[in-house]
């Protein structure tokens, strides 16, 4: 079975620890992705990172024996002709894979995103982009009806697929690390953001909420999408006298969980825009598994709302951690592929 994260890293939080090593534990996986990319630290906070559990943290994890890790070192490289003609059954977890339906009739779509809402209305993409975006979506949105079956990350996306052929698996909390305090002194006292670094996830809302306290320690990991959010975050960062950037295109989620896990307070305050505020982002779950306080704008969107009412404080509920879906993973895609 092959897994393929394609544009994204082979270690991500959902293609690799979620779904990769559940299916691996039925038949042998290959999972295809990019690289860690280099991770660097920056700000006065940085002399704090206990340096065996950084490296520790940030070496790709070692994979099971029924997992093989590939790396696309360039774009072309999944255009190979052996893996081309691969008949084996196949999970894509971006809509530019949706291609390999017309090659191979095993084909499952992981769905991450309500893709049209997502390039209409986030504020990441500059007009052009987003109109670049929409034209590959309205190439790729015929394709979109070719997959044997779709696993949707969101109730929210129901309507998008046939609901005969689908199945609903969030993101939620599965354990990465068991590690000591990446930042041992501070265990406990600094708040964190982390994500993607972009206006619509509430980055710079968190800097400014951390700016008014600058000198209780902030930190942040987060994924760089852009030059302009780097040059805007320094900037911001200048005013605050302790603080820590863990930055990099892709932050290793094992960093993001072991600083979860000994924060204070993790911020999330996201922008209800149409493509965020009927979903629930995996903080949610991370934060109500690990028992810690989330701050989000309350009142902005009923589903956080209802999510946060019902599971804060309730970190043994089941449906919080991912292994009470392994089953419905594992048993749904025995059935699609023994239909197809």
């Amino acid at each position: 079975m092959q897994v393929w994260l394609t544009r994204e890293v082979a270690f991500h939080p959902r293609g690799y620890y979620r779904l990769a090593l559940t299916l691996a534990k039925q038949r042998k996986v290959s999972i295809w992705g990019r690289p860690l990319p280099s991770v660097h630290l920056r700000g006065p906070l940085a002399k704090e990172v206990h340096p065996v559990v950084w490296n520790n943290l940030t070496t790709p994890p070692l994979s099971p024996a029924t997992v093989e890790v590939h790396y696309l070192t360039t774009s072309l490289s999944s255009w190979t002709p052996s893996l081309l003609s691969s008949s084996e059954p196949t999970f894509i977890c971006n809509p530019s894979d949706l291609w390999r339906a017309l090659l191979n009739r095993f084909v499952i779509w992981d769905v991450w995103e309500d893709y049209a809402q997502n390039f209409k209305y986030d504020p990441v993409y500059s007009p052009l982009q987003s109109q670049w975006r929409r034209l590959q979506w309205s190439l790729l949105y015929p394709l979109r009806w070719m997959p044997r079956g779709y696993i949707l990350a969101e109730y929210d996306y129901a309507s998008l697929f046939p609901l005969c052929k689908s199945c609903f698996l969030p993101n939620a909390f599965v354990a990465v690390e068991n590690e000591t305090p990446l930042l041992p002194n501070l265990a406990g006292q600094y708040t964190l953001y982390t994500g993607n670094i972009t206006e619509s996830w509430g980055t710079f809302a968190a800097v400014e909420e951390a700016l008014k306290t600058p000198d209780r320690p902030f930190v942040i990991a987060g994924s760089l999408k852009s030059s302009l959010a780097e040059t805007r975050l320094r900037l911001a960062l200048q005013h605050h006298r302790a603080w820590l950037w863990i930055q990099s295109p892709f932050v290793p989620y094992p960093v993001i969980q072991n600083l979860q896990r000994y924060a204070s307070l993790l911020y999330a305050p996201y922008e209800p825009l149409p493509h965020l505020r009927h979903k629930v982002p995996g903080k949610f779950y991370e934060a109500a598994a690990l028992g810690i306080p989330i701050e989000y704008p309350v009142g902005k969107s009923k589903v956080w709302d209802a999510f946060w009412r019902r599971y804060r404080g309730a970190s043994n509920a089941p449906e919080l951690y991912w292994s009470h879906y392994e089953k419905v993973l594992i048993e749904w895609v025995g059935e699609v592929l023994d239909d197809a």
